[in-house]
């Protein structure tokens, strides 16, 4: 299993394809296009590797983690899957898109399948495990392949930090939810488990452990 990192859109958005070089098939998590450029440069990678997506995971509905969510549905005739509850208690993309100055591209597609926490999502000969933490948005959902020890954070972990939890309550922050999440769901993980975060450099649950100074 293999994974490949895209920086995306004006927030430096980490959306990632988690993918089977033998079965060509691949997963889009979190995926940040916000126009055409950003757009054709996945495809074109994608094209060239042969991959084509078969499922489209969203960690939580903030603007930036699905901004190209339309892309992949039309192309590829993807339901894009996350938390629907996050979708529908956060502010609209259009209204978020204001809060921060910026024009809101009609490149989303609105969460078709929804995704809970204890849900295995199978994929390929492995699977992919849900945790829920709450505290960056309203549900921010981890995905975890405990095989490959891989955990895909959103903006719930980063290296050396957390997600954010000041953007306000209409936006699901909650610092200490967030905290408590992160102390009793992912740092029980494997300690060589590689973390993948929706901003930032790779870490891992070992690193954090001993650098980071939220947890």
């Amino acid at each position: 299993m293999q994974v490949q990192r895209f920086v995306f859109n004006p927030f430096q958005e980490n959306t990632y394809v988690l993918y089977d070089a033998v079965t060509k098939q691949c997963v889009v998590i979190d995926p940040g296009m916000c126009h055409l450029r950003e757009w054709d440069e996945m495809k074109d990678w994608l094209e060239a590797r042969g991959l084509t997506p078969t499922l489209l995971l969203l960690t939580h509905c903030h603007l930036d983690h699905m901004l190209g969510s339309g892309y992949l549905a039309e192309k590829f005739g993807l339901m894009p899957s996350g938390p629907l509850e996050d979708y529908e208690k956060l502010p609209s993309p259009q209204h978020q898109a204001m809060m921060f100055g910026l024009s809101c591209p009609s490149t989303i597609s609105p969460v078709v399948k929804n995704i809970k926490e204890g849900d295995e999502i199978p994929f390929g000969d492995t699977t992919i495990q849900v945790l829920d933490i709450s505290g960056h948005s309203f549900h921010g959902l981890c995905y975890y392949l405990p095989k490959e020890k891989l955990l895909f954070s959103g903006d719930v972990l980063f290296y050396g930090s957390i997600g954010r939890s000041d953007f306000g309550e209409e936006m699901g922050g909650n610092g200490e939810r967030l905290i408590e999440g992160i102390q009793c769901k992912l740092l029980p993980l494997p300690q060589e488990t590689v973390v993948y975060p929706g901003h930032g450099p790779q870490t891992t649950i070992g690193q954090e452990l001993q650098i980071n100074p939220f947890i």
